[in-house]
C-alpha cells in the first residue's frame, strides 16, 4: 500500500519530452526569461513566452505539454490499473493542478563559457508527505474479503483522489532549494536547457514527498 501511495504522489519528469532548444538569441538579459517560460510551460501550462523563444507553435506545446501529463498518469500507475476512465479523467485534471500550484523563482543569468548558468529557487510540496498515514484509517472499516481486486483497486485510487484534492486549497511547502541549470548550445549550436539540471529542478521540487 505504501508503495502505491509513494508512486502516486511523485510527479514524473516531463521537462525532457517538453523543451525544445531557444530560437533566439539568448543574453544575460534574456536567458532567464528562458528558462521561466520552459518552466511555465511545463508546470504551469502557459505558452505564449515559451512559444517566442522556441519559435514553436499552440499545437506543438501543447501536444508536449500533455505529453508530459501522459507520462505522470503512467508513473502514478494509474494507467495500468482497472480504475475507470472518469477516475483516470480526474487524476490527470488533478496532476496538472499540482503542476500549476509549484513554487519557483528563477535568478539572474551569468555567462558559463558559450552559455549561462541561471538559478532557480524552488519550494518542494509538503502537503502529501503523510497521504499514506492518512488513507489507511479511511480503509480500516472496509471489508476487502468481500470485495474484487479491481473494487479494492477503485476504493484505494477513489480515497487517495479525494484527499490529494482536499489539501490543494491550502498547500504546504518546505524550505527554498536552489539548483543551477545551464545552458548551452547543441551539436547544431542552439542554446538549450540541460535536462540533467532540469531532472534535478523536478526532484527538488517534489523531494519532499518522494
Amino acid at each position: 500500500m505504501k508503495k502505491r501511495i509513494s508512486l502516486m504522489v511523485a510527479m514524473a519528469i516531463c521537462f525532457s519530452m517538453l523543451l525544445g532548444g531557444c530560437g533566439k538569441k539568448l543574453t544575460t538579459e534574456n536567458a532567464p526569461d528562458y528558462v521561466k517560460s520552459a518552466l511555465d510551460a511545463c508546470y504551469k501550462a502557459e505558452f505564449d513566452t515559451y512559444m517566442e523563444f522556441t519559435k514553436s507553435t499552440q499545437e506543438e506545446a501543447e501536444e508536449l505539454y500533455q505529453t508530459g501529463l501522459d507520462t505522470n498518469m503512467e508513473a502514478s500507475g494509474i494507467v495500468a490499473s482497472s480504475v475507470g476512465p472518469d477516475l483516470q479523467d480526474q487524476y490527470r485534471q488533478l496532476f496538472a493542478d499540482i503542476l500549476r500550484i509549484s513554487k519557483y523563482e528563477v535568478g539572474e543569468a551569468k555567462e558559463d563559457g558559450d552559455g549561462f548558468t541561471v538559478e532557480v529557487t524552488v519550494e518542494p510540496f509538503l502537503m502529501f508527505n503523510d497521504l499514506d498515514q492518512e488513507l489507511l484509517p479511511l480503509l480500516e472499516t472496509t471489508d476487502a474479503q468481500t470485495m474484487t481486486d479491481e473494487e479494492l483497486e477503485q476504493l484505494v485510487y477513489q480515497k487517495m483522489y479525494e484527499l490529494m484534492s482536499s489539501k490543494l486549497d491550502a498547500p504546504e511547502y518546505g524550505e527554498p532549494q536552489t539548483v543551477t541549470v545551464h545552458i548551452q548550445p547543441d551539436s547544431d549550436g542552439v542554446q538549450t536547457i540541460d535536462e540533467d539540471d532540469l531532472a534535478a529542478l523536478d526532484a527538488a521540487m517534489y523531494s519532499a514527498v518522494l
